[in-house]
């Protein structure tokens, strides 16, 4: 008698093999499965504190997953592929996606050149906690409806708004500064806000309707960053006076003038220490920071490790 083997494969990073044989007509069929975690966010969240962030740099080692949380994903840097669902999508710089509670999904990078990696911020959030918070503000409610969507959504970061936000969030997790758990609820609040506004078809801009043009001193800080920058020459750029800039800068990015100049320059040295051999100095003062102590200081707090251990941990 000739045996037959048939092979049913579901498509896959495969993490775990479990094979079941079955035996029909002199036909065995083995079924390969893949295998899902659950993510659960007892092992993500403080007490008092249902909100985490983090900035993963993405492989082909993690395993795909489902989690009991929401979870909003930004891609800040590099191309890759996201599976989710039952859906494979190509993903860019500036993708955003909601993530509903069961949905499984995990990135893959393009490449595995560590001078290209892929990047996504995630703010993953407890449902029932945030509903409560929404709930507790004027017009919560309709932000509300974001945490039940059974499915997932897929945005597009179209004008830079979200990037600021996701790097908004980062530094207040991570830092950690008198006040930063109201801070960092207020924050996720405003992610809502612009995500609700997105669904509507709205561009987030229109939420600034009214305030004066940042995009000249916006600009000026992204071309200029490796260059003394004065908040003087930026409020100039935008025709306001410096206390007045001030707060609309602020209210415009969720950063001070200073912190936001700060976050380009650190984003460009984890660029240059991914990409290139420079000694850790040189990029400093590439950069903009001739003070090598202040730029290593600096540099901790915005990404809670030294740009050595940066350059170490990718090497791994």
């Amino acid at each position: 008698m000739t045996l037959h083997l048939k092979f049913r494969v579901i498509p896959t990073f495969i993490q775990d093999i479990s094979d079941i044989l079955h035996s029909k007509h002199g036909v065995i069929t083995m079924t390969i499965q893949r295998t899902i975690d659950l993510s659960q966010g007892d092992n993500y969240f403080r007490p008092e504190v249902p909100i985490f962030v983090n900035r993963a740099v993405e492989s082909f080692y993690k395993i795909e997953h489902r989690h009991d949380f929401i979870e909003i994903s930004y891609v800040a840097e590099g191309s890759g592929t996201h599976y989710i669902g039952d859906q494979t999508l190509q993903v860019h710089q500036g993708d955003i996606f909601l993530i509903p509670v069961g949905v499984s999904h995990v990135f893959r990078p393009a490449t595995t050149s560590i001078s290209r990696p892929l990047i996504v911020y995630n703010c993953v959030m407890a449902q029932e906690s945030i509903r409560l918070l929404l709930l507790s503000f004027p017009g919560g409610v309709a932000l509300a409806t974001l945490l039940d969507e059974p499915d997932w959504i897929q945005y597009r970061d179209a004008f830079g708004e979200f990037r600021r936000l996701f790097l908004k969030l980062y530094d207040i997790y991570t830092t950690r500064r008198p006040g930063w758990n109201t801070g960092l609820h207020l924050a996720v609040i405003e992610l809502l806000l612009f995500l609700h506004s997105y669904q509507d078809g709205q561009s987030a801009t229109t939420q600034q309707a009214g305030l004066p043009n940042m995009e000249a001193a916006l600009h000026f800080i992204h071309n200029r960053f490796h260059s003394p920058l004065t908040l003087i020459e930026a409020a100039e750029l935008s025709g306001l006076g410096e206390r007045q800039f001030h707060r609309k800068f602020k209210s415009r990015t969720g950063m001070t003038f200073i912190d936001y100049v700060q976050s380009v320059r650190i984003d460009e040295a984890c660029r240059l220490l991914r990409s290139t051999d420079r000694k850790v100095a040189d990029i400093a003062s590439s950069v903009g920071y001739q003070d090598i102590t202040f730029f290593n200081k600096l540099f901790r707090k915005k990404t809670g490790i030294s740009p050595r251990e940066y350059r170490k941990e990718l090497q791994l």
